[in-house]
C-alpha cells in the first residue's frame, strides 16, 4: 500500500491497526512531519509495517515507475484541498499551507502519478471535502480510474455534508455504488462521541475474529 502526503501517519497507523499484515509506504514531502510521522509510527509499535518517505510525490513516482516489478494495489490519500487560488480567510503556518493548499501537488498530478505505479485494477482511495467531489471525479475518469464505491461524510444526522470518500479502480468498467451517508456523531449536539458505526471502523481484523 502506499499513502500519498502522510503528514503526521495518523492515517497509515489507522489503516496498518486495521492488519497486522499490510505494509505501508507513506510518503511525505515536509520534513518536519516526516520526524512527528517517524515517532508516531513508533509510538505505536508499526515499524514493521509503515516505512516513511520524506519525497516529493512528483519525484517518487517516477522513481517508482522505472521499477516495473514494483506497482501498488492500493493507494490512499487526504490530499490538499484547496485550489492555489483559493483566497485564504485566515493566518496560517507554512506547513499548514502546504498541506491543505495545493501547493506541492494538485489533484490532478496525484492522480496521475498514481496511474503510473499501481497494479491494473488497483484502487486509489480518497477523502475529500465535498466541494471538490465534481473536479476529482472528473481527473479520476481522465486517467482511467472508474469510481466504484462513494459515500459522503457529515457531523451528524440533518447537518450539511462536509466529506466525501471516494474508492476508485484502475482500467476497471463502469459502475459506482453509493453507500449510506456516514454520520460521525449522535444527533444530540451535546454529545461528542462517534456513533457505533465509526466506532466499529476502529477495530482491528484481529479483535474482530476473536
Amino acid at each position: 500500500m502506499l499513502e500519498i502526503g502522510a503528514n503526521n501517519a495518523a492515517l497509515s497507523i489507522f489503516v496498518a491497526h486495521r492488519d497486522p499484515k499490510i505494509k505501508i509506504d507513506a510518503v511525505e514531502i515536509q520534513r518536519k512531519a516526516t520526524i512527528l510521522a517517524q515517532e508516531n509510527v513508533n509510538l505505536n509499535k508499526k515499524e514493521q509495517q509503515i516505512r516513511i518517505i520524506c519525497q516529493d510525490f512528483n519525484t517518487f513516482w517516477k522513481q517508482q515507475n522505472k521499477q516495473v516489478a514494483r506497482k501498488y494495489q492500493l493507494i490512499f490519500a487526504n490530499p490538499p484541498y484547496y485550489k492555489q487560488d483559493t483566497k485564504i480567510i485566515k493566518k496560517v503556518s507554512s506547513e499548514l499551507k502546504r498541506a491543505i493548499y495545493e501547493i506541492d501537488l494538485n489533484l490532478e498530478q496525484l492522480v496521475f502519478g498514481s496511474s503510473k505505479i499501481i497494479e491494473q485494477k488497483g484502487r486509489l482511495a480518497l477523502v475529500l471535502p465535498i466541494e471538490r467531489f465534481v473536479d476529482i471525479i472528473e481527473v479520476l475518469r481522465k486517467y482511467n480510474f472508474e469510481p466504484k464505491k462513494i459515500q459522503f461524510v457529515a457531523p451528524r444526522i440533518a447537518q450539511a455534508i462536509k466529506f466525501v470518500l471516494i474508492e476508485s479502480q484502475f482500467n476497471a468498467p463502469w459502475g459506482t455504488h453509493y453507500l449510506p451517508t456516514l454520520y460521525l456523531h449522535p444527533k444530540n449536539k451535546n454529545k461528542h462521541t462517534y456513533r457505533k458505526e465509526v466506532q466499529k471502523l476502529y477495530v482491528s481484523k484481529r479483535k474482530k475474529n476473536v
